[in-house]
């Protein structure tokens, strides 16, 4: 069976992390520090925070952005349910916009639609690695002076006008669990463009408290804000930084796929390849087509040694959420089209072959 995810894990890791290990300090320490400064010059951003996973870097966010109980959020229903539920963390609500057709990423118009007096904040997802319409959506933020979210969890290196997703909105959200373009097993980076946001952030990933204060220990353990245990370790970060070096090298590969794909799969009745748009570089964590017969064309697959999936479904149709929104038409409409094909580094060329072969001859 051809998988849908094959992890990336760099050679050079096990010896690194034995180096690690034998060390008397594995927590947070210096290893943090270095890979924090190196996604930085990486990306050309500031105010990288490490921390456990994409989740934690999702709440902070809100809690940065004072998303506080009765508030609303707009987001996106399209996604994984670790991008809404921090906003039931802050005893928020989410209200769902809808989606475009071409690409899947949020609709700017849809959130217009979607805004009121309690809105507090948008949150918006990167679907499959492509950038949403930044432009028009930091528009909207700045006429009513709210703050945008990105959560770029599919966006690792992913450029949007010339410019890196981590260096557009207020907080940028990157995860490194196991399946993402590179890995750490797990993790993630909150990217905050206000200094002050960058500053209360770092408190609040270790229980509010400032581990860089000096005099005596009473000092450093008084606390004025309630924070949480979201912080990386010296061990995951030791596997980032290494992990890195080889990103330029694993989404070249993976374009390398998708142009494949994009090139061979076009034309064929009953599917149809999503919009890629000239201003801006896809992450390539994602190649998701729509397809009629959404489950004969996975039955299809799988017969012919071939995973595939839908790796998400709407959120909306969680009970955690409200249950299922009808006035989300193009989300409604795709509903049972969308279905992702294996995009890896780790597939060969011939593993490339069998799938746009298998597609041609099968559907």
């Amino acid at each position: 069976m051809i998988p849908m995810f094959k992890p990336y894990m760099s050679e050079k890791v096990m010896p690194a992390l034995a180096e690690v290990l034998a060390l008397s300090w594995i927590g947070q320490g210096p290893a943090v520090d270095s890979v924090e400064k190196k996604f930085e010059r990486m990306f050309n951003t500031f105010g990288a925070l490490t921390l456990n996973s994409c989740t934690s870097a999702l709440h902070l966010a809100l809690v940065l952005a004072d998303v506080k109980d009765g508030d609303e959020v707009i987001s996106t229903p399209l996604t994984c349910s670790a991008t809404n539920i921090p906003i039931l963390y802050q005893r928020a609500k989410p209200v769902f916009a809808d989606i475009q057709k071409t690409a899947l990423n949020i609709d700017p118009k849809s959130i217009k639609e979607k805004l009121s007096k309690k809105t507090k904040a948008i949150v918006i997802v990167h679907w499959g690695g492509e950038p949403c319409d930044m432009d028009e959506i930091l528009e909207i933020a700045r006429e009513r002076k709210i703050p945008v979210i990105e959560d770029a969890a599919h966006a690792l290196g992913a450029m949007y006008r010339g410019k890196y997703i981590g260096t557009i909105s207020d907080f940028t959200c990157f995860s490194f669990q196991a399946i993402k373009q590179i890995t750490s097993v797990d993790g993630g980076i909150l990217v905050c463009k206000d200094p002050r946001a960058y500053k209360r952030g770092k408190l609040l990933r270790w229980y509010g408290i400032d581990r860089a204060s000096k005099g005596d220990i009473y000092w450093k353990f008084k606390v004025e804000e309630a924070g949480f245990k979201y912080h990386m370790n010296d061990v995951t970060a030791t596997i980032l930084s290494i992990q890195l070096d080889d990103l330029h090298k694993v989404n070249s590969r993976r374009k390398e796929i998708a142009d494949r794909y994009r090139k061979s799969l076009n034309n064929i009745p009953g599917l149809t390849l999503l919009e890629t748009k000239k201003d801006r570089e896809s992450g390539y964590w994602l190649f998701t087509v729509l397809v009629e017969r959404r489950e004969d064309f996975i039955k299809m697959m799988k017969d012919n040694g071939i995973e595939t999936h839908m790796v998400h479904i709407r959120c909306d149709v969680y009970p955690i959420f409200g249950g299922k929104r009808l006035k989300l038409p193009v989300m409604n409409e795709i509903e049972p089209k969308y279905v992702s094909i294996p995009l890896h580094a780790a597939l060969t060329d011939d593993d490339v072959e069998k799938i746009i072969t298998t597609i041609k001859k099968g559907w």
